[in-house]
This record gives C-alpha cells, sequence and structure tokens, in this order.
C-alpha cells in the first residue's frame, strides 16, 4: 500500500516537473487563478447557506428590518460571486488552453529525441526497444493523453474547493470533514492506481499484439491492399485472424482490470458509509437543535464538496495516463542514455570549416552483427577506397552489401574495427556524415513539393542547381508536366504520385543535389531496381560521368550496369565461411581472374542471352 503511494505520489510529481518545465510562466497564472476559483466556491457555498437559512427571519421581520438587510447583502454577495466566476472559468480556460500546448510540444520533443537524438538507427531496430518506443509513440495518438496536460487544473481547482469545505466543517465536528475527505481520498487513489496498473499494462504487455492487430485491421481498409484482399478472398480469413489476435492482445489486460476491481468496490462502500453516518449527524443535531438551518445548508453543501477528493471522472483518467505515459518515456529515455524528462544537452557546435571535394573512405577490420541474428552481417571487412574513385560492391544476397552502407553513414557503430570517412568517424561526428549522401532502395516517398524532394530541407534552393540535378539524374522530363511546387502524392488538393522509374530519378537528384551541399561520397544502394536494364545501364553511366571526381559506390545486382566502375569488390559469401573481400580489380581484370565475379557476370549474361534469345523466337 505504502509503495503504491509513492509511487502515486512519484507519478505526480513527475507530471508537475514536466509542466513546469514546457510552460513556468502560465503555469503560474493557471495556479493563481485556479486558488481564486476554488476561493470563490467556498464563498458561493458559504454565501448560498447563509443566504437561504436568512431568509425565514427576513420574511417573519418584514421589509425595512435590519434581517431583510442582512438576507440582501447575502444576494448581493452571490450576485458578485456569481459575476466573477464565469470570468474566472474562461481566463482559466484560455491560460490552460496555453499551459497544454506548450506541455504537449514539451513531451513530444522528448519522444522525437528518442528517435532522432541517438545517433545510430540500432535502437528503432532492435525488437525490445523499438516495441517499446512504438508503443510510447502510439499513447501520445490517444485522446486522454492530449487532455491530460489540462486536466491538471481540472483536478487541482476541485481538490483546492475541498479544502475550503474542510475549513467550513472543522467549526461543527472537526475529525467529521477528515474522515470523509479521506475516504474519498481512498477511492480516489485505489482507482487511479487500477487506472495507471490498466495503462501500464496497455504500455508494457500488449504492444505487439495490438500492434498486428491494428496492422491486420489495415489490411481490410486500406486501398493499398484492396485489390488483393478481394481478388483471393481474403476478408473472412483477415476478419477471423483480427478479431483472435486482438482478443489475445486484450485478455491480459481485461484480467488485470477484473482483478483490481475488488478494493475499487471496497473503497466505494466505505466511503458511502461515512458520508450517509455525517449526513445523519448533521439531522441529529439540527433536531437538537444545536445547527441552525443556514450552519445545516451550508455543511451538506460542505459535505458534497468533499466528493472533489475522490475520483474526478475523465480528467482523473486523462491525467492517469499521461503519468504512465511519463513513466514509460522516461524508461525508454535512460535506456538510450537520455535525460528521463528533460531535454538531452545541445552537442557542442563545431566551428572548423566544412569539408569540400572528393572524400577518402577507409574501413579497417570492421565487424557488424545484428542482435536478432546468429551470424555476422559483415566480419573482418578491409576496404580503402582513394578520394575520387568509383567503387562498386557486389556479393550474393546476405553478403552486407546495405550494412556496409549503413555502417559507412554512421548508422549503425562496428562491433570491432573502424570506419573513417576524411579519417572521421561518421558514427559519433555529423560532419563526417553529413559527407555522405545515400539514395537507398527504399528510399522515402515524401509527401513534399518536387522541390523539396530534391533538396530536403537544405537552405540551397538555387533553381540551376535543381534543374541540373534533374537533369543529369534523367528526371527532367517531369518539370514539362509539373510544377516544382507540385506535391508528390495524390493525397492532397494539386498533388499527384509518380511512377515507380520517376521516383527513383527524382531519388538520384537528391543525391545529386547533395554534391553542391558538400557531399564527398554518394552512395546509390540498389535504388534502380524498377528500371530496367538498358535504362540502368545507361542512367548509371551518365551518373558516373556527372559525378566524376566525386568518390562514388554502386551496389547492384547487375553486374552489367556496375562493370562501368573503376574498381569492382565482390564481398564473401557467408554461406562459404568467408569474410571480407574475396575478389578486387575492375571489370576487365577480374573477368581475366576468371574466379567468381566472372562466374556471376557470365551466369547473368547467359539469362539474358536466353532471354532475348526466347523473345526473337
Amino acid at each position: 500500500m505504502i509503495g503504491r503511494v509513492l509511487d502515486g505520489l512519484s507519478r505526480y510529481l513527475e507530471h508537475t516537473r514536466v509542466l513546469w518545465r514546457a510552460s513556468p510562466g502560465w503555469s503560474t497564472l493557471a495556479l493563481a487563478l485556479t486558488v481564486l476559483e476554488a476561493a470563490v466556491r467556498t464563498l458561493m457555498m458559504v454565501g448560498i447557506g447563509q443566504f437561504i437559512g436568512s431568509v425565514p427571519a427576513s420574511v417573519q421581520a418584514g421589509a425595512g428590518s435590519e434581517a431583510a438587510a442582512r438576507t440582501w447583502r447575502w444576494f448581493l454577495m452571490l450576485a458578485v460571486l456569481l459575476l466573477i466566476g464565469p470570468v474566472l472559468q474562461s481566463s482559466l480556460s484560455t491560460v490552460t488552453a496555453r499551459c497544454s500546448s506548450a506541455y504537449l510540444v514539451y513531451v513530444l520533443g522528448l519522444v522525437t529525441e528518442v528517435g532522432v537524438h541517438p545517433r545510430g538507427i540500432g535502437h528503432l531496430d532492435t525488437p525490445g526497444s523499438s516495441a517499446r518506443i512504438r508503443a510510447v509513440v502510439d499513447a501520445t495518438r490517444d485522446w486522454s493523453f492530449v487532455a491530460g496536460a489540462g486536466a491538471t487544473w481540472s483536478i487541482i481547482g476541485p481538490r483546492l474547493a475541498g479544502l475550503g469545505a474542510i475549513a467550513v466543517l472543522l467549526s461543527w465536528r472537526w475529525w467529521v470533514p477528515l474522515v470523509v475527505a479521506a475516504s474519498f481520498l481512498l477511492v480516489s487513489h485505489v482507482f487511479m492506481s487500477w487506472i495507471s496498473l490498466a495503462f501500464d499494462k496497455l504500455l508494457e504487455t500488449t504492444g505487439d499484439d495490438r500492434r498486428r492487430a491494428s496492422y491486420l485491421r489495415s489490411l481490410l481498409t486500406r486501398t493499398e491492399s484492396s485489390k488483393e484482399v478481394r481478388l483471393f478472398g481474403l476478408t473472412d480469413w483477415l476478419a477471423d485472424a483480427y478479431r483472435a489476435t486482438w482478443l489475445e492482445a486484450m485478455t491480459p489486460l481485461w484480467r488485470a482490470r477484473r482483478g483490481g476491481l475488488g478494493p475499487v468496490l471496497l473503497a466505494c462502500l466505505a466511503m458511502a458509509l461515512t458520508v450517509g453516518c455525517s449526513f445523519a449527524l448533521i439531522g441529529i443535531d439540527v433536531a437538537a437543535g444545536t445547527v441552525s438551518l443556514a450552519g445545516a445548508i451550508t455543511m451538506a453543501q460542505a459535505i458534497l464538496r468533499l466528493q472533489n477528493f475522490g475520483v474526478l471522472g475523465d480528467a482523473g483518467t486523462a491525467l492517469a495516463r499521461s503519468t504512465s505515459l511519463l513513466r514509460a518515456l522516461a524508461g525508454v529515455r535512460q535506456e538510450l542514455g537520455l535525460p528521463a524528462i528533460k531535454p538531452a544537452a545541445p552537442a557542442g557546435s563545431d566551428n572548423s570549416t566544412a569539408a569540400t571535394g572528393a572524400a577518402e573512405v577507409r574501413l579497417d577490420g570492421v565487424s557488424f552483427g545484428y542482435p536478432s541474428r546468429q551470424t555476422r552481417a559483415v566480419n573482418n571487412l578491409e576496404l580503402h577506397i582513394p578520394a575520387g574513385q568509383s567503387i562498386a560492391i557486389v556479393g550474393v544476397n546476405g553478403a552486407g552489401k546495405s550494412t556496409l552502407i549503413k555502417l559507412l553513414c554512421g548508422l549503425y557503430a562496428p562491433d570491432q574495427g573502424a570506419v573513417r570517412v576524411d579519417g572521421a568517424d561518421p558514427a559519433v561526428d555529423d560532419a563526417a556524415r553529413c559527407r555522405v549522401a545515400v539514395i537507398f532502395q527504399d528510399f522515402v516517398r515524401y509527401h513534399l513539393p518536387l522541390r523539396d524532394n530534391v533538396v530536403l530541407g537544405a537552405s540551397s534552393g538555387d533553381h540551376a542547381v535543381l534543374r541540373q540535378a534533374l537533369t543529369d539524374a534523367g528526371g527532367l522530363a517531369l518539370t514539362e508536366r509539373l510544377s516544382w511546387e507540385t506535391v508528390l502524392s495524390a493525397e492532397y488538393d494539386g498533388g499527384t504520385d509518380l511512377s515507380g522509374g520517376e521516383w527513383q530519378r527524382v531519388a538520384l537528384a537528391r543525391a545529386l543535389a547533395a554534391v553542391a551541399r558538400g557531399a564527398g561520397v554518394l552512395v546509390l544502394d540498389e535504388p534502380t531496381a524498377a528500371l530496367d536494364v538498358r535504362a540502368e545501364s545507361a542512367l548509371f553511366e551518365r551518373f558516373l560521368e556527372v559525378t566524376r571526381g566525386v568518390t562514388t559506390i554502386l551496389v547492384s545486382h547487375r553486374l552489367s550496369s556496375v562493370r562501368q566502375a573503376d574498381r569492382i569488390v565482390v564481398l564473401a559469401d557467408p554461406a562459404e565461411d568467408e569474410h571480407g573481400v574475396v575478389e578486387d580489380g575492375s571489370h576487365d581484370e577480374l573477368m581475366r581472374l576468371g574466379g567468381r565475379y566472372a562466374d556471376l557476370f557470365a551466369l547473368q549474361a547467359r539469362r539474358f542471352t536466353q532471354d532475348d534469345e526466347a523473345t526473337i523466337r
């Protein structure tokens, strides 16, 4: 019990610290207005009791009597309070909206840091941490979290009004308000603990299954999957799978909720008994003549006002959701080495002059393995790429080509060895990372204007640079039917989508535009898969021509395209218990060698020759 109380207090303190850090000025003003509103509520409670209690005496004494004047004074006070109350409530609503906005911006900033502050992406790939991050992100979209910040003042105000009710009742029987308030607090604590447990369970144990259920449901409703769902008759099967997965996900939560209902019901019973006994005592005192009518009305209101120490409906639920989210977010951030509930310190500014021109790349004894795999993706790799050289990296599936590129970008840090770009480590040096521009096979199709898809937020928006980049990528024809401000998504008014080949040309233009911003290494990680062999070969040839003098790395399964590179590196086949680079040289040198590259090239050439012969026949 004590542990739960301390845990609840720590959650509220955590929430309060975040609220203060997000908006100290507005929070102070909101607190002042909340105190004033609580005072007005207390005065209203006393005024109503005194006004009603004075009416019989004023009626009996008649107009113009002192008793009538007293009734009028109470009436005027109530009228003033009735005017002040709405003004305070409107002002408080405006101020709490500002507090809530600042709170949401602050918390969402903490969530964003979880994704982008750690330099690599390993935490986004690891199943355990990625599931916890996704659960936190999903929780921020829930209405109760959004309402949680504003709920703070919806709870503090009634609680302060409850303190006013205790002050009124202390002059009657001092122990009665304390016992009644304690019973309401007990109900509130037990209920909020039950709600917090439910939210914690929701965040901690059902994330993967809920996400899988949501995915299955989306297959039934998304445009992308609608054709195959109908063509293959998957509707009933997906509906049954969704239902089963959702039930499996929610059963532990429902079980936990049922298990916590007993204490809630017992606390409610205790609260009902204390309130009933309190009203009985008021009746006894009125019958004995020790309490006046005005006093009885005031005390009855005060006892009812003590329910402000109890459960406060949606406000309490929303606050519980916010505190559970903060607790989960703090845990994730601490796992990643970030401060629990405050932004990380900004990185020190780098006053060094940005490097330009081609960059040298070196990998010395690099090994790396994914946590979810038993074997290493890259094992003891040695590779040196002089500045300005064009190199192609080839190998069978699973040889580690894409992993090598991610290591070069600093998205992962090697388990062993060192990765250097112009002598600096891209995993820790932002300047080195900015020297590398990559177009991945699964590049992002941004729902942004054509201009932004090419420059990606860079300050350099020179039209000549944009046009040249798109020209070199073979995509200038796009400007004949689109403006630079056309959003590349059909989901927006005036927007349009592109074909696969057009998107790849836009992505290539993005890489070429990066050269103007100082990129010294350009990497194409199989981004031309949607192009046919001839188109890819022509595009690579053009790419190598326009990037001459820049270090370029081409990754492709089509050896007929990469043959144009100055140098070709063949990575080891993990199935052959090899590691590192097994062949290194120009296309002609490797063909004369008659090794693995020559075999792979001959195999692919034979397949294309057979396809051409079949087409002719």
